[in-house]
């Protein structure tokens, strides 16, 4: 079974959906439902609720509590704004529950837009990382320093998708921006986690396309905070995504070829963290956005360092 299929939504009835296959996994810390799969579901089912004109670009939403393997998603669409602009669509992700219940998984909200005529300002930030060409992609391929430490962290979803981290000097030393300001926090980390990445198998349509970015884009948002400063997630009493807004800049999607991803954290206190995931195309243009507040609670090991 390959991503396509993973992302798939069958209707029920109208404004109801089911995912065609049990949501799965992120990997060996990973009790339950990798998140992204949760999002990449709610997605492709918010797009069988719209005019083919209109075009994601806005998915803000909340977990409400985690998912299980042994089942399948339900997505209830609910319709908000239908405007010749914009549509809205409220998505409800849940799973069957003992007595005929449903426990809800996810909520959220996914705005579309029309392709605007003109723009008055166009622009787009560069990634950190130099160009992501084919030949960068042979240069930085090795696995990580920290690879054995962090094994299997991605197992499940790694046949899902094409990955392959990028190391540079950035990523292996740390340079701290001290803040001078009296009682100020210690500065965040400076480690930018860096990847290519691709769908190894033909998306057909948009809906599957930013289907299969959202569940990407979540890969390794809730670990970072973490991992960038040192720290084992095996000694973390909890670490997961508590709300997320995904933001996306084109329509015009091809996953088939290499996108560039890095992520960053850029604060941590009250056991929540806030961290960012930034993807670009091949020609390096930013085509989305992924931000995220996680809980991040240490175990007793840790104490308060984390």
């Amino acid at each position: 079974m390959g991503l396509k299929q993973q992302i798939a939504v069958e209707p029920l009835r109208p404004g109801h959906f089911s995912s065609v296959e049990n949501p799965t996994r992120l990997g060996s810390l990973s009790e339950y439902v990798f998140g992204g799969n949760t999002i990449a579901v709610a997605v492709n089912a918010a797009y069988q609720t719209v005019n083919d004109t209109y075009h994601l670009y806005s998915l803000c939403g909340h977990f409400i509590r985690p998912a299980t393997t042994d089942r399948k998603l339900f997505c209830h669409v609910e319709s908000i704004r239908d405007s010749k602009s914009f549509q809205t669509r409220q998505i409800r992700v849940s799973q069957a529950a003992g007595g005929g219940s449903n426990r809800l998984c996810l909520i959220a909200i996914a705005d579309f837009h029309i392709e605007e005529p003109y723009s008055a300002v166009t622009y787009s930030i560069p990634p950190e990382t130099e160009s992501p060409s084919s030949k960068l992609r042979g240069k930085y391929s090795a696995p990580p320093p920290d690879a054995s430490k962090n094994r299997n962290l991605y197992r499940d979803i790694e046949h899902f998708l094409d990955m392959r981290p990028i190391l540079d000097n950035d990523t292996s030393t740390e340079n701290h921006k001290q803040n001078t300001r009296i009682n100020s926090p210690p500065a965040a980390s400076s480690i930018i986690t860096k990847e290519m990445f691709r769908a190894p198998e033909p998306l057909d349509n948009e809906a599957e396309q930013v289907s299969a970015l959202a569940f990407y884009a979540d890969k390794g948002l809730a670990y970072i905070p973490a991992m960038h400063k040192g720290y084992d997630l095996r000694q973390a009493s909890a670490c997961a995504t508590l709300e997320f807004s995904l933001r996306i800049f084109v329509h015009d999607l091809n996953l088939a070829k290499w996108h560039l991803a890095e992520q960053k954290s850029f604060a941590a206190g009250n056991a929540r963290a806030f961290s960012e995931g930034r993807i670009w195309n091949e020609d390096g243009h930013l085509v989305a956005s992924m931000t995220q507040q996680t809980i991040l609670r240490p175990g007793t090991e840790l104490g308060p360092r984390l």
